[in-house]
């Protein structure tokens, strides 16, 4: 949809009284140059931050990059969303909305932030009661609100997967790093980078090493904060963790069955684990693996609501005995008719597919537990130990033992 500039004004104006029926957000529109030409906020200096912030050269940057929203945040908590407006695909203008703190700041984090930021102790007093107005929203509720600012800007409908998330560091004084408030900051850094690896199984993106080895570090960390044993605070992390991503993976589109069920299977797991280091193998594991089933259910928006029903029916009874039979039953079809659709829709026949759904299956727990392989074929319902074998060469292009050999985690 093309919208010219009054059009936009107005549906900016309607979408800012929206908003503040809840609470008072800040609209602010710069030029494609990145000068400010207005917004409905009172309090200028907070234009201030944000030009002096890694935010504000990361927005110029994206915006000569994509047509997509951003959302940044920088180490003190604030955090905007930016949309571009463009005319025959020329940037025009730039509308902002922020900012905003995810979490609830306290006197005391503000004065510890702004003890070192190089203001004067004359205008601290009048920048905390700035800072205090600033409005308290979770990150999903504002990348809700930048699809509707993308929305309004561009009439494009979006979901919030396709929003770009940086979190970005502080560029100078202004920018209102801590020093001194070492809790706080690592919890922020914490929180930002479980939302950047959250926004990547929404999204089902399989460049998500660097945000894994990030949150890998960081958590371990918060969790220090937790009393018990070192294994028992990292089984509490790991376990929350999993929900998270469970969560984030029904949001990217997987059926609350697949992932309630493999969350639970999953949480199960950490619960038996022995060793830190197995707690954190599981959890490597099982991002990757809600990850893989996003992209997967994404890249596969073409199969049909039965056939996709028979997919998460066998990836949920890994260890059941599956039949077409018990499968056309359930939704309904005959045996041969969805014989048929199955393999014009996925390319495979249902037996192959059920084949390598276990295969794909036991790669995982070869690789992330410590499972004897004779258990793994019996948990796979495979019969033998040798039919489980053979299977696995054929798919895999090598044995189990061979496999584990060469991916073996813990």
């Amino acid at each position: 949809m093309s919208l010219d500039a009054t059009a936009i004004d107005s549906r900016l104006a309607f979408f800012g009284e929206l908003l503040s029926c809840h609470t008072r957000f800040y609209l602010w529109s710069y030029d494609s140059e990145g000068s400010l030409l207005g917004t409905n906020c009172p309090d200028l200096v907070l234009n201030k931050i944000f030009q002096k912030s890694a935010c504000y050269n990361k927005m110029m940057e994206n915006a000569s990059l994509s047509e997509l929203p951003i959302i940044m945040s920088i180490p003190f908590g604030l955090m905007w969303a930016a949309a571009f407006e463009r005319d025959g695909g020329e940037l025009v203008r730039i509308h902002l909305l922020g900012p905003v703190f995810t979490t609830e700041p306290t006197m005391s984090d503000f004065y510890h932030n702004l003890s070192d930021s190089g203001i004067s102790s004359h205008w601290r007093p009048k920048l905390i009661r700035i800072l205090q107005r600033v409005p308290v929203i979770t990150y999903t509720a504002f990348s809700q609100q930048a699809v509707m600012l993308h929305y309004c800007v561009t009439g494009e409908k979006i979901i919030t997967t396709d929003i770009t998330f940086q979190h970005l560091g502080a560029s100078s004084a202004s920018s209102l790093p801590s020093a001194d408030n070492e809790r706080r900051s690592d919890r922020t850094r914490l929180y930002m980078a479980e939302q950047a690896m959250l926004h990547m199984i929404r999204e089902g993106n399989l460049d998500y090493e660097d945000a894994l080895h990030t949150t890998s570090n960081t958590s371990s960390q918060s969790s220090q904060n937790l009393s018990g044993s070192a294994l028992q605070k990292a089984k509490v992390s790991r376990i929350i963790f999993t929900t998270l991503c469970s969560r984030a993976a029904m949001e990217g589109g997987v059926s609350p069955e697949v992932a309630y069920t493999r969350a639970d299977n999953y949480v199960q797991d950490i619960v038996n684990a022995k060793t830190v280091t197995e707690v954190s193998s599981i959890g490597k594991s099982l991002y990757e693996d809600f990850v893989q089933l996003v992209h997967k259910q994404r890249t596969n928006l073409k199969y049909s609501k039965p056939v996709q029903n028979c997919c998460d029916y066998i990836e949920n009874h890994l260890g059941d005995p599956i039949s077409i039979s018990l499968l056309a039953q359930r939704i309904g079809y005959s045996d041969y008719y969805l014989s048929r659709k199955f393999k014009a829709e996925t390319g495979d026949s249902i037996g192959d597919y059920i084949k390598f759904v276990k295969i794909e299956r036991a790669k995982l727990l070869l690789a992330t537990t410590q499972m004897s392989i004779q258990s793994i074929s019996d948990s796979l319902g495979f019969g033998t130990r040798n039919f489980f074998s053979e299977t696995f060469r054929k798919i895999a292009g090598m044995p189990p033992a061979a496999y584990r050999k060469q991916h073996q985690y813990l």
